[in-house]
C-alpha cells in the first residue's frame, strides 16, 4: 500500500513541475500571492538563470500560491475536524515510514499533518553542506507560531550546476535531474517511471494533451526468450525540446500492448545528440541505462520533423544485433538509417 501511494504521489509531483511555470499576460495561473514565500539570494539567481533561458518562472510559480491555509479552517470547522489530532495522526505515520526507510511517502504525511496546522509562511534557502554542494532548505512558519525546517531532498552543486536527489531518485524524489548549465531535465536509472512499463495508451494520453508534440517509433523484436521493444521519441516537451531512447520487453506471446521496463541485466550502453539542423542542441553521454532521455528548456522550441535524433546503441551480441537490425528495416516509416561497428548500433532519424 505504501509503495502504490508513492507512487501516486510521484506522478502527481512530476505532472505540476513543469506546466504550473506558465504565466498568462504577466499574471501567475495562480492569480495574485497571498502565502508569504521568500526566497534567499543564491535561490533567486538559480530562479532568474532558469527564467533567462526559457519560459519557466520558478520564483513565480512558488512565491505566488494561493492562501493553503483557508481549505483547512473550513474542513476543520464543518466536519468538526479535532486537527491537533489528525496532526499527531500524520506525525505518527510520518514516523513509521521514516522507520522503514519510506522517506518519501514520509514526507508527505508530515506536509498533510502541517497542512493541517496552518501554514503562514516559508523561506526556501540554499545550506552548504559538507562536500560543497548545497540542500534546498524550507524554513516554514505555522498558524500557531511554530516553526519548523524541512529537507526537501533536493541538492546542488555548483561546480557542476547539478539538480539532484540522492539514492538515484531525482530531485525531491520525482524521478528527473536538472543541469542549469545546459538547461536540461533528464531521468535517473531507478526513478519512479521505472515500476510502471510502458504501453501504448501512454502516447495516446499524451497526444491528446496540448502539452507534447513528438514523434515516436517502436522497434519490435524477439531474442533470448523475450519479446523486446526499443522506442524513441523526439520533438517539443511543454517548453523543451527534447528526446527519449527506452528499452523495453516482457513475456513471449503477450497480447497487451504493455511492456516491462528493462531490468537491471537488460540495460544496455546508450548514447544520443539532438539537432535542430546542424546544431547540436544537446547531447547524453553514453551510459548503461533503459531510458536515456533529455529535456532542454528553451524560448525556441521546434517541431519533431525539424529535430533529427541521433543516438547509438550497444547490442549484447550478434544475435541480439542482427534481430535489432532487422527490425529497423522492417520500420514502416522508413525513415531510420544506420551504421554498425562491431555489437554499436548508431541511428538516424
Amino acid at each position: 500500500m505504501l509503495n502504490i501511494l508513492r507512487k501516486i504521489i510521484a506522478v502527481i509531483l512530476s505532472a505540476v513541475m513543469i506546466p504550473g511555470g506558465f504565466s498568462y499576460s504577466g499574471r501567475s495561473v495562480f492569480g495574485s500571492a497571498v502565502f508569504d514565500v521568500t526566497l534567499d539570494e543564491q535561490t533567486h539567481e538559480l530562479c532568474e538563470m532558469v527564467k533567462e533561458s526559457s519560459y519557466l518562472d520558478l520564483e513565480k510559480l512558488v512565491t505566488r500560491l494561493p492562501d493553503p491555509s483557508a481549505p483547512a479552517k473550513i474542513i476543520g470547522t464543518v466536519f468538526l475536524l479535532n486537527t491537533e489530532g489528525f496532526r499527531n495522526l500524520m506525525f505518527s505515520l510520518r514516523d513509521r515510514c521514516y522507520a522503514d526507510g519510506q522517506t518519501t511517502l514520509g514526507k508527505v504525511f508530515y506536509l498533510i499533518g502541517a497542512y493541517f496546522r496552518g501554514f503562514e509562511s516559508c523561506r526556501i534557502h540554499l545550506e552548504k553542506q559538507e562536500g560543497g554542494y548545497y540542500e534546498f532548505l524550507l524554513d516554514v512558519t505555522y498558524g500557531d507560531g511554530y516553526t519548523d525546517t524541512i529537507h526537501s531532498g533536493a541538492y546542488y552543486n555548483p561546480e557542476t550546476g547539478l539538480f539532484y536527489g540522492k539514492d538515484d531518485k531525482g530531485m525531491f524524489e520525482i524521478g528527473f535531474n536538472f543541469d542549469i548549465n545546459e538547461m536540461i531535465v533528464y531521468a535517473t536509472v531507478n526513478s519512479w517511471m521505472r515500476e510502471f512499463g510502458f504501453c501504448l495508451g501512454y502516447d495516446i494520453l499524451t497526444y491528446i494533451t496540448p502539452l507534447y508534440f513528438y514523434h515516436t517509433r517502436r522497434f519490435k523484436f524477439d531474442y533470448a526468450g523475450k519479446e523486446w521493444m526499443i522506442q524513441v521519441w523526439k520533438g517539443m516537451y511543454v517548453m523543451a525540446n527534447g528526446a527519449e531512447v527506452g528499452i523495453y520487453n516482457r513475456k513471449p506471446h503477450s497480447a497487451i500492448t504493455y511492456y516491462d521496463c528493462a531490468g537491471d541485466e537488460d540495460m544496455m550502453k546508450m548514447s544520443f545528440d539532438l539537432y535542430h539542423g546542424d546544431k547540436l542542441l544537446f547531447s547524453r553521454a553514453r551510459e548503461n541505462h533503459w531510458w536515456v532521455n533529455g529535456f532542454q528548456l528553451s524560448k525556441t522550441l521546434y517541431s519533431a520533423d525539424e529535430l533529427t535524433l541521433k543516438f547509438t546503441i550497444e547490442m549484447k551480441d550478434k544475435e541480439m544485433l542482427d534481430a535489432f537490425c532487422k527490425a529497423v528495416d522492417n520500420n514502416i516509416w522508413g525513415d531510420v538509417s544506420y551504421t554498425v561497428n562491431g555489437l554499436d548500433v548508431s541511428l538516424v532519424w
